[in-house]
């Protein structure tokens, strides 16, 4: 990549910080999606099994009876898992 270039997946996921993305940020019940287009999808994991929660919540979350602080020291995937939809 050139100097000064960055790619629009990169820049997408610089935009979403914790303060546009409320808790999910710090969830552990969270997946990060993205697709070709380089969109920032966050995917709620409690959704798969309890109805009260939606699979792709409106951001920014401030208030979620699901929430659970993901530990710190816990990894993150080191990228974006793709949106299978969108291959």
């Amino acid at each position: 990549m050139a100097h000064g270039v960055q790619d629009i997946t990169s820049f997408c996921f610089d935009l979403m910080n914790d303060r546009t993305v409320g808790l999910c940020a710090t969830c552990k019940w969270v997946r990060i999606a993205t697709n070709k287009r380089g969109s920032v999808f966050y995917r709620c994991l409690r959704a798969d099994t309890d109805p009260r929660f939606v699979k792709y919540p409106p951001l920014p979350v401030l208030r979620c009876p699901g929430y659970d602080r993901r530990n710190p020291d816990d990894d993150l995937p080191a990228e974006p898992e793709r949106d299978q939809d969108e291959g």
